[in-house]
């Protein structure tokens, strides 16, 4: 790799504005030793911002797989890094390696139109949804002009119902049954992909396959490089997880197609209409009781362990109403098998009909899975107003399984903030993967030059009533101070508005507020980049995803440790699972790898320059937790504010 990554190699001499990193060449010569069988079969790396990891992985790689004809899988949880992949890198280096590499984005199902879902927006006129058809219409005119699908593309607002409405989810998908599978969109999408060398995807649309109904990802890949790795159990956790909603059946029981069967074989079938439509409305009655009684039994929002009899009971009644229907559906899809070919308009007619049914048995077995809280003592229950959910308490058991199998690939786990305390433990016990080897990279950038780090101790504890006062009158002053530049990360959404409303309040501070929710995180960050002299407010989705280098960026507050609520459910059940040792095995870790996260926002170029200030004297009194020992060497000062002054005369 050293004639690529060298000092005199092929990207210094051809790529303008490239820099030889001694990371960066480290970390390719790593993933190409792993793919000559030098070191096992799992590679994790921590790449700090500026190590320029997408090409140290893709160079070797690419190389790689065009000498082998293997494919290479690129996994990552973030639009941003997608489109910079599909839009830049990929295009760059297969330019300056001089290879013809076929690369794409696999997107995930539910941004391709389902043509049978289509199908009904036209079925008895145009749908309406409350615009007298229009925005059926729209659409319709553009699946007969589209080749991709792609749901980007119709011409109406992001998240529009008519849009939801015809998304290619696993949801009601018919598979082979399907009378559109000729034109499905996700089927051509996924033929594309099998002809590309780089198939870029999510983690999400991974897992679907991998770890749901989907089975073994449907493009086989012997790589996978998993960039942004350290959220591959957040993302296998939500994949995994099972809700029943009362809005949802409501929605679903509130029109029941017909199969279009004529008498012959509504008689063979066993299906009568009328009885169908009696069953559906006692089905519907029981759904509203049980949910009612959900809400209405003093069960609190939270964790949900031991339901009250009555409740299963009702629930077990759902599930008996339930079962009929389902069981007609069933016989009229074996009917459909039994005629073979003869039977194909009947299965077009009735397609909507089975749809519904499958669907039907889908939220069947979730709310199966979510009453039986007993079953499954690995999983986290719990409570919400109209709705139970289900989820994992820990993925490390799961995980392995979509990365297995009898010949499974070589991996590279790479992110900027994967060790804790310079091991990778943490990650290992989340994931369930043990690396054959970790390298631990340091920062190509003299951080202890470029920033320091504030430690304010506020000098008053979170829950008393006036520490939101408090949060607001010091971020006011560092912000101030600083003429803005500012990136304030809150814990809350309730401290989101208090501060973001109180620094708007202040409009003579001479800079512009941006606050999370305003406007998408996209033009957030375009105006953030344009006016230097702005401050942008934001939450836990802003630790990630930010990157801002040059004078925009120049101070980044933190209101405090981001541990976990504790009263988060999956938080209370991994306590419950662990015992004592919960905190220091994972929630400690946990928010130590969030504060990085965090504090690598200042910091994204040679040029940089700045402070961190964490809002947290715990930083510095509970030396035991070494919070400090895994945030950058860089100078200290800590800060205490004394009643409604600020002395920041102190240092460490």
């Amino acid at each position: 790799m050293t004639d690529l990554f060298g000092p005199d190699g092929l990207f210094c001499n051809n790529l303008s504005g490239f820099e030889y990193r001694p990371q960066q060449e480290r970390l390719s010569q790593a993933v190409l030793g792993l793919l000559e069988g030098n070191s096992g079969r799992i590679l994790a790396a921590e790449a700090p911002p500026g190590v320029g990891k997408t090409f140290a992985l893709l160079a070797p790689a690419v190389t790689w797989a065009k000498t082998t004809g293997n494919t290479v899988l690129v996994l990552t949880s973030s639009i941003t890094l997608q489109e910079q992949l599909i839009n830049k890198d990929l295009p760059t280096l297969s330019e300056v390696l001089g290879l013809d590499v076929p690369f794409g984005l696999l997107k995930g199902r539910s941004n391709y139109a389902c043509m049978r879902k289509a199908s009904e927006l036209g079925d008895e006129g145009l749908l309406s949804f409350n615009d007298k058809g229009e925005a059926s219409g729209v659409i319709l005119e553009w699946l007969a002009l589209t080749e991709e699908g792609d749901l980007s593309e119709v011409p109406l607002p992001p998240g529009h119902p008519a849009v939801e409405r015809i998304s290619g989810s696993f949801r009601g998908c018919l598979g082979a049954r399907c009378p559109y599978r000729d034109r499905c969109f996700v089927q051509r999408a996924l033929r594309n992909a099998s002809r590309w060398t780089v198939v870029v995807a999510n983690y999400h649309l991974y897992f679907s396959y991998a770890l749901g109904r989907g089975g073994a990802f449907p493009v086989p890949a012997r790589l996978v490089l998993c960039d942004e790795a350290h959220r591959m159990p957040e993302a296998a956790s939500s994949v995994s997880a099972v809700s029943t909603r009362m809005d949802d059946w409501i929605r679903h029981l509130r029109r029941v197609p017909s199969p279009g069967l004529n008498e012959l074989g509504a008689k063979t079938v066993g299906y009568d209409q009328q009885k169908t439509l009696d069953d559906v409305k006692s089905l519907n009655r029981a759904v509203r009781l049980f949910f009612e009684r959900l809400d209405s039994s003093g069960i609190k929002n939270g964790l949900f362990i031991e339901p009250p009899e009555e409740l299963v009971r009702e629930g077990l009644d759902v599930l008996d109403l339930a079962a009929p229907v389902i069981a007609t559906g069933r016989r009229f899809s074996s009917y459909l098998d039994d005629l073979g070919p003869s039977g194909e308009e009947m299965a077009r007619d009735g397609a909507e009909y089975l749809a519904w049914v499958q669907v039907l048995d889908e939220m069947g077995q979730a709310f199966r899975w979510c009453l039986d809280v007993s079953d499954y003592p690995d999983w986290t229950y719990w409570k919400e107003d109209g709705a139970l959910s289900s989820a994992p308490s820990k993925c490390g058991d799961i995980l392995p399984r979509a990365f297995g199998g009898d010949d499974p690939p070589y991996m590279v786990a790479v992110s900027a903030t994967m060790a804790v305390d310079g091991r990778f433990d943490y990650w290992s016990r989340e994931t369930g993967l043990e690396p054959d080897e970790a390298l631990l990279l340091d920062s190509p950038f003299p951080l202890s030059e470029q920033m320091e780090l504030l430690v304010v101790d506020l000098g008053i504890a979170v829950t008393d009533e006036k520490y939101d006062d408090r949060v607001c009158r010091v971020v006011r002053k560092l912000c101030k101070e600083n003429g803005g530049a500012s990136l304030v990360l809150l814990s809350s959404t309730r401290l989101l508005k208090r501060v973001g409303g109180y620094l708007r309040r202040c409009s003579g501070d001479g800079y512009n507020v941006l606050i999370q929710g305003d406007l998408p995180k996209v033009e957030l960050l375009r105006r953030f980049r344009e006016d230097e002299s702005s401050v942008l407010v934001g939450t836990v989705s802003f630790r990630e995803g930010v990157d801002v280098p040059g004078d925009s960026l120049t101070q980044v507050i933190i209101d405090r440790i981001p541990f976990p609520h504790p009263d988060d459910p999956i938080q209370r059940a991994r306590r419950d699972l662990e015992g004592p040792s919960s905190f220091v095995k994972s929630v400690l870790p946990n928010a130590k790898m969030h504060l990085r996260q965090a504090v690598g926002r200042l910091i994204r170029s040679y040029g940089d320059r700045g402070r961190v200030a964490v809002l947290d004297g715990r930083l510095l009194s509970r030396r035991n937790w070494r919070v400090l020992d895994s945030l950058p060497d860089v100078p200290i000062r800590k800060i205490r504010v004394v009643d409604r002054s600020v002395d920041t005369t102190g240092g460490v």
